[in-house]
């Protein structure tokens, strides 16, 4: 096996350093005044609280679940064989340009259910930092529902409501980020099958 020179150690050394600064430094530059919040909605282990308090250490300001129209949970970002194959993500699907008809969004599958966070500045500057925003998700903009009634039709009730909307309109559900794959070869290639244990978070 051929062993790398000290000056190429180094030299990787560096620009994994290099790497994590610029990462901080877009993550930072999301951030405006220090009173700005974000809207953060949220899918796969981020849905559970115990990852977003516990593991990342974050302090949402409120939060609930919400359901995302005309996207489509994908498993395309690729991640380690054998351990994690892959991460989700949203895409966003065709139905954004059209009027929103609950019933073809179900049928078809383009719904994502997940939690809309409120997040300070720090806060969501972490979640992109943590997340490997803009390497592996970038941002995306979206207009998740909030759940409305109870029940598991809680988010069909939400929908309901919003039936025969114009979706490219601003007069419907709630301006937030949520994130996508950072690859464009990524969001056109074919999902790769997740762990198990992955897949029981999601359930």
């Amino acid at each position: 096996m051929k062993m790398m020179s000290p000056q190429k150690d180094q030299l990787l050394v560096l620009l994994s350093a290099l790497l994590l600064i610029l990462q901080f430094d877009y993550c930072r530059g999301l951030a405006q005044p220090s009173k700005a919040t974000y809207n953060y909605f949220a899918y796969g282990s981020n849905m559970c609280s115990s990852t977003m308090i516990n593991l990342r250490t974050l302090s949402p300001l409120a939060s609930t679940a919400a359901v995302l129209p005309a996207h489509t949970l994908r498993f395309n970002i690729p991640g380690v064989p054998l351990v994690e194959p892959s991460s989700a993500s949203v895409e966003p699907t065709d139905g954004m340009d059209e009027i929103m008809n609950v019933g073809t969004l179900i049928s078809k599958g383009e719904l994502v259910h997940g939690v809309l966070y409120k997040l300070t500045e720090e806060d969501f500057a972490s979640v992109c930092s943590t997340e490997g925003v803009p390497f592996a998700y970038s941002l995306h903009r979206c207009r998740p529902i909030p759940y409305s009634g109870d029940g598991k039709h809680a988010g069909e009730e939400s929908l309901r409501k919003l039936d025969d909307v114009n979706m490219t309109s601003k007069e419907w559900g709630v301006s937030a980020f949520t994130l996508r794959a950072a690859r464009t070869t990524w969001r056109q290639g074919d999902d790769i099958p997740p762990s198990q244990s992955y897949l029981n978070v999601l359930i």
